[in-house]
C-alpha cells in the first residue's frame, strides 16, 4: 500500500475517534441544557431520514428545500394503550434567501407539516415563516445564530377550523472542520416561544443536535447523530420526548457560479 494511501486511511480513522469523543460530550451537554425534567413524561426513539437541498441562483440570492420524516420504528404501551410503530409526521420547505452580507441572511419560507400522516387522527398545518441568520467565523469555527418567525395555519380536527397562531424560535449552535475539511462536526439547540395571546406556556418545544458530517465530494455531505426533540404533551406540562438518530443527505449547487463559466 503507497505510504500517502495507508497516512489518508489512519488520519480518516483518527479523525473518526476524535470526533466521538466530542460528539459523546456534546450530547450530555445537549441533554442536560434541553432535556426538562421529568414528570409523567414520555420518551421513544426512532429514525428521521433527511433530505437538505440548495442551491445558489446569484451573488444574493439562494434557494432552499428540506424534508423530514420522523419514524417510530416500533411498538410500545403508554398508559395501557398500545402506541404502535407508525410515522409520526412529515414536513416539506421551501424557501428563498438575499444574503445582506457576507455573515448575515435573511430567508422567507413556506412549510407543509402532517401528523400522522397515514392515519385517520392526520392533523395538516401551513406555515409561513421569516428569519434571519447570522453566521460568524471563530478561527476555524463557525458560530451560528438564527431568530425565525413561524405563522402556522394548524388544522383542528375536533372543531374542523383551521386557527392562526405565532410563534418566536432562537437557535445556536456551532461547526467545526475535522481532519483536512473532510469531516465536521456540529450542534445546536433550538428554543420554541408562543406570541399568541392567551397561550398557556410560553417555552413549550426545543430541538438539539449534535451530529457528524463526512464529505462525499464538492457537492454533497452525508450528517449523522442524535436529534432530540421535546414539546409539551398536554395541560400538565408533561413532555413528549423523543430522541431520534438522523441520517441527512446534504446537497449544494453554485449556479450562479457554474453560469459565470459558460
Amino acid at each position: 500500500m503507497p505510504a500517502d494511501c495507508a497516512r489518508d486511511i489512519l488520519c480518516f480513522f483518527e479523525g473518526i475517534v476524535f470526533s466521538m469523543k466530542r460528539f459523546l460530550l456534546s450530547v450530555a451537554l445537549i441533554f442536560f441544557l434541553a432535556h426538562p425534567p421529568m414528570a409523567q413524561n414520555i420518551s421513544y426513539g426512532g429514525l428521521f431520514p433527511t433530505i437538505d437541498h440548495s442551491a445558489e441562483l446569484s451573488k444574493r440570492i439562494s434557494y432552499n428545500v428540506y424534508v423530514f420524516d420522523a419514524i417510530k420504528p416500533y411498538s410500545n404501551t403508554i398508559n395501557n394503550v398500545t402506541d404502535e410503530s407508525r410515522s409520526l409526521y412529515i414536513y416539506g420547505e421551501a424557501g428563498l434567501s438575499y444574503a445582506i452580507s457576507k455573515h448575515l441572511s435573511v430567508t422567507a419560507s413556506y412549510v407543509y407539516e402532517r401528523q400522522n400522516p397515514f392515519r385517520n387522527s392526520f392533523r395538516n398545518e401551513n406555515r409561513a415563516f421569516q428569519q434571519l441568520t447570522l453566521k460568524l467565523p471563530i478561527r476555524k469555527t463557525e458560530l451560528k445564530q438564527r431568530l425565525r418567525y413561524d405563522e402556522r395555519f394548524v388544522q383542528d380536527r375536533e372543531t374542523g377550523k383551521t386557527p392562526f397562531t405565532h410563534r418566536l424560535r432562537y437557535l445556536i449552535g456551532l461547526k467545526r472542520p475535522i481532519r483536512n475539511d473532510k469531516m465536521y462536526f456540529f450542534l445546536y439547540s433550538e428554543a420554541f416561544f408562543n406570541t399568541t395571546s392567551g397561550a398557556q406556556y410560553v417555552f413549550n418545544e426545543n430541538w438539539s443536535a449534535a451530529q457528524i458530517g463526512f464529505k462525499l465530494n464538492g457537492w454533497s455531505s452525508l450528517e449523522t447523530g442524535l436529534l432530540y426533540v421535546g414539546w409539551i404533551n398536554n395541560r400538565h406540562a408533561d413532555w413528549l420526548n423523543q430522541f431520534y438518530l438522523q441520517v441527512s443527505w446534504v446537497t449544494h449547487f453554485d449556479l450562479a457560479e457554474n453560469r459565470q463559466d459558460r
